[in-house]
């Protein structure tokens, strides 16, 4: 019996030990990965890392979004499955990446010889994002998986900094197309149950892609298969009843009929993909239009100083020019600081809402309320100011 209670308090002491560890063991996993790189193509680049547009766009994706539906972005990565949308990854002096996308060749560790996890990092679109990938290479880096409390923000991946390497365009001469023959096989044989995994597997994505077949890719020749053929022969008038010769078969009619059908909808994907990429090149290029005029005004108000009562300079008469746009400086612009200007000054930043403490003068509350404000108004009127501030 005394035995017995000695092994019960070891145990029960054990388990407060263990729990113990469990509360204060770290939420992150540092580990190695095993990290490479992929872009957006989009249509009439000067190069291809395949030879061609097509090619790479069956490389990297359409380019315009991940395989969470998100729209692609600075700090996009795709990792294994095993890693779930959304797992927040912080490399080694790259930054924080999250897993918004997949790949075929991204996998675990141990599979296609890799002994780490595979990432894959976005970095951007068009030939300078080819350029950046082909720059980055393969790379092994050490990494942090992050809980959401780990999450620092302004320390996300900003691909921009990535030193861009002088790749000559003639290192990618345009290859061979690819061979169609394999996709478009089924269109010539007869597809039963005696037919070559592969075959079947292909019908079946096809019939799915165009909403008939809804089972699983498996490359057998099922009842949902027949049904789905069946119901695409009806909808295409092939035939008119379940008694007809041929219903549910995979034969001549249907077969030419569906590479009919099949051959439209894929010159429909490659318009709506290319209207897709221009409009996610059009929104690129408006963003980082708008960065950049983000960007002059923040400096123009960062140059502002903090002028002093009766200073003189160009950054007096810039701060006179932005009130009076503002409207609330009505006098010449002097370049000096005088009482009028500081008025002036008091007056905006009390509809502003700026705390007392910076009343006349120029800190931060103050600065961030002109930058929004002038921002604002630089492209919806001539306001007169050289935003280089001279």
């Amino acid at each position: 019996m005394k035995h017995l209670t000695i092994i019960l308090i070891a145990l029960h002491v054990w388990s407060i030990f263990s729990q113990a560890i469990a509360d204060n063991a770290p939420t992150s996993d540092r580990k190695d990965f095993i990290v490479t790189a992929y872009y957006s193509p989009i249509p009439n680049q000067s190069f291809y890392l395949r030879g061609s547009y097509e090619a790479d766009i069956l490389l990297n994706g359409n380019g315009t979004h991940g395989a969470s539906g998100k729209s692609v972005y600075s700090g996009m990565l795709a990792g294994p499955k095993t890693y779930q949308f959304g797992t927040k990854i912080h490399l080694d002096w790259l930054g924080i990446g999250v897993i918004d996308d997949r790949g075929g060749a991204i996998v675990s560790s141990w599979s296609r010889w890799y002994d780490a996890d595979r990432i894959d990092v976005w970095m951007w679109q068009g030939e300078e994002g080819l350029r950046r990938a082909l720059s980055w290479g393969k790379r092994r880096i050490s990494g942090t998986i992050l809980s959401d409390e780990d999450v620092v923000e302004g320390h996300f991946i900003d691909f921009s900094n990535i030193k861009i390497a002088n790749i000559r365009e003639t290192d990618y001469k345009p290859q061979q197309k690819i061979k169609t023959k394999e996709a478009i096989s089924i269109f010539n044989t007869t597809i039963d149950a005696y037919a070559a995994p592969e075959r079947i597997k292909e019908l079946q994505t096809i019939l799915s892609q165009l909403s008939y077949y809804h089972g699983v890719i498996d490359g057998k020749y099922s009842k949902i298969l027949e049904d789905a053929i069946y119901d695409f022969q009806m909808e295409n008038q092939i035939i008119d009843s379940k008694k007809n010769a041929g219903a549910w078969y995979f034969w001549a009619k249907t077969r030419t009929k569906l590479q009919e059908i099949y051959t439209l909808y894929t010159e429909n994907e490659k318009k709506r993909i290319a209207e897709e990429i221009r409009i996610a090149q059009q929104k690129a290029e408006y963003d980082k239009q708008v960065a950049t005029e983000k960007a002059e005004v923040t400096l123009f108000v960062e140059n502002l100083g903090a002028p002093k009562s009766d200073e003189v300079g160009v950054h007096v008469r810039n701060l006179q020019k932005s009130l009076k746009l503002l409207g609330y400086f009505t006098g010449r612009d002097t370049a000096i600081f005088g009482k009028n200007t500081r008025a002036a000054l008091i007056s905006y930043q009390i509809d502003q809402k700026i705390p007392k403490e910076e009343l006349g003068k120029i800190g931060k509350s103050t600065k961030n309320a002109l930058s929004h404000d002038l921002f604002a108004l630089k492209n919806t009127s001539h306001t007169g100011i050289s935003w280089n501030g001279k």
